[in-house]
């Protein structure tokens, strides 16, 4: 039996979906064994936690810099450490375990602001010995694997037009006012938690990253417009975005955590000089490819012309697959790499790069929108 890397983590416990999305996905392939962690600032719920999913009292500690030390000393201690705070810790907590010579898997965003973002890409590129992993997941389905193969392939041409959109209703169609808006938002309304911008940090990143991960679309000019939720409400909560890329392709670019009605779901449309491609996360096992002559198709996940998807499938076509595995795929890719580090197999998984160009993407919205002109990123 192969040895399980020893994961630590920090952050998603008691109350957290997305903690237990990773738990679960570092687990599906066996390539995981979580050992320590650190899940709340309360430490009593962070003991309690701790026993809850089987970890040992004396690997429970107050804060990450305890868990480091105390890790860093054991012969049996983590070697990889999982960080799924709010984004506005992710550079700090990050940029202290890869100093310290840990593997680090992050949640998305890669860091708060653009200043985070290129100290702690210093760091990654500055420390040889440490693989840094984002999961930023939606790219790890197996289908959009598959349209980023399709697209390399020059099968949909030279790119023209992307258009990409991730839509919420973080409200749940509920009346909020400036009363309820902390019960209601939490800690999105802090600034030093969320970072430089809420719509952009927790769904924009996600839509910005599937765009660039498909398309390899990176430099260019934008123009952008942040609404507030409202005059009472100081949250950003929708992003309208119009982008000119270097190349001459075109960008529209939508996110929002109020549109009231909508069914969460994140959705791009990549149209090329030979066609166009569709991919809808509510629908993840089919890709939509339109030719510029002849018929439509609708490729299945691993069956027929849709080949590189069957690597990253856990059960056979025409049967439900989708966020979970996508997390997982993230998850054993990075086992991998930390385990094979001289081998050419490609990766897929988001990498510090990737982070990056997203920290950049969002400081220029930002900086757009404050100045209601066009900035190149």
């Amino acid at each position: 039996m192969k040895k399980k890397l020893k994961l630590g983590i920090i952050g998603g416990g008691p109350g957290s979906w997305i903690g237990e999305v990773h738990r679960i996905a570092s687990r599906l392939d066996n390539k995981f064994e979580v050992c320590a962690g650190v899940f709340s600032r309360n430490f009593k719920k962070n003991l309690s936690f701790a026993n809850k999913i089987g970890i040992e009292k004396n690997r429970c500690y107050k804060n990450y810099k305890d868990l480091c030390l105390g890790e860093k000393n054991r012969t049996d201690g983590a070697e990889v450490i999982s960080v799924m705070t709010p984004p506005g810790n992710h550079q700090e907590i990050a940029e202290y375990f890869i100093k310290n010579n840990f593997h680090v898997i992050s949640d998305k965003p890669f860091a708060s602001n653009i200043k985070q973002a290129t100290s702690l890409y210093k760091a990654i590129k500055k420390n040889k010995k440490v693989i840094y992993g984002l999961t930023h997941n939606y790219s790890a389905y197996a289908m959009v694997r598959n349209a980023k193969k399709i697209i390399q392939d020059n099968k949909i041409g030279k790119i023209e037009y992307v258009n990409v959109e991730y839509i919420q209703n973080w409200a749940g169609n509920k009346i909020v006012n400036k009363k309820n808006s902390k019960k209601i938002f939490s800690w999105k309304l802090d600034k030093k938690l969320v970072g430089v911008s809420t719509v952009l940090n927790e769904l924009g990143s996600h839509a910005y990253h599937l765009c660039n991960y498909l398309t390899g679309l990176s430099k260019g000019k934008l123009i952008s417009d942040i609404k507030k939720f409202s005059k009472d409400v100081n949250l950003d909560s929708n992003c309208q975005v119009l982008i000119n890329y270097d190349s001459g392709a075109k960008g529209l670019f939508w996110t929002s955590t109020d549109a009231k009605g909508g069914v969460y779901g994140l959705k791009i449309r990549v149209y090329g000089s030979k066609g166009s491609l569709e991919w809808v996360q509510n629908y993840p096992n089919k890709l939509i490819l339109n030719s510029i002559s002849g018929a439509t198709k609708v490729l299945e996940r691993g069956f027929n012309e849709s080949g590189i998807s069957k690597n990253f499938e856990r059960i056979k076509y025409g049967h439900p697959e989708g966020y979970l595995s996508a997390f997982s795929n993230i998850y054993r890719e990075i086992a991998y790499k930390i385990k094979n580090r001289k081998s050419k197999k490609k990766n897929y998984y988001p990498t510090a790069h990737e982070g990056y160009l997203t920290a950049k993407f969002i400081d220029a919205c930002v900086l757009s929108s404050r100045k209601k002109k066009w900035v190149t990123f």
